[in-house]
């Protein structure tokens, strides 16, 4: 595992949830055209509704408590993805099917009246599903840039090249 892809994906998990906890800070700081673009992104992954949001400043964040869980679930899952890819793959998968079950159910049995769902479900859920699927992509991103360093306009970034 390229340790490269875990900062990468550390610092673009972290980046995403610090833009998030900025949005409300802005919007309370008469930055409403900064808040507005902060805010945007996030609208096209994240429905914002204000009831299923953490407040921050009297402001909801730029996103859901389910995509807070993810994102906050990402982050850490990214930095503690090196032993979470000590467990056999096969439970790896396992893992990864019931955790997006999970989410998927916390999500869909409001619609049918039996749960109406609470926000520390919602962001549960969505951290726990965050973590696991976090080593899925450190090697999704390992194996792309291991690809793109062989080619040769990448080829400068390599280890191999810069030991020649």
């Amino acid at each position: 595992m390229n340790i490269s892809a875990r900062i990468i994906l550390a610092v673009i998990f972290g980046a995403l949830i610090f833009a998030a906890l900025a949005a409300p800070l802005l919007l309370s700081g008469s930055f409403q055209t900064a808040a507005f673009f902060t805010y945007l992104p996030f609208s096209f992954f994240c429905h914002q509704i204000p009831e299923r949001s953490f407040m921050l400043t009297y402001h909801p964040l730029a996103v859901c408590h389910r995509c807070s869980g993810i994102y906050l679930g990402l982050f850490i899952g990214t930095l503690i993805s090196s032993f979470l890819f000590r467990i056999p793959p096969r439970i790896q998968r396992k893992c990864m099917i019931c955790t997006a079950s999970l989410l998927a159910l916390d999500a869909l049995l409001p619609f049918t009246g039996f749960w109406s769902g609470i926000w520390f479900s919602r962001f549960l859920t969505g951290l726990v599903f965050g973590i696991v699927a976090a080593p899925f992509a450190v090697a999704g991103l390992d194996e792309i840039l291991k690809t793109l360093s062989s080619y040769a306009p990448f080829r400068c970034f390599s280890k191999e090249f810069l030991h020649e």
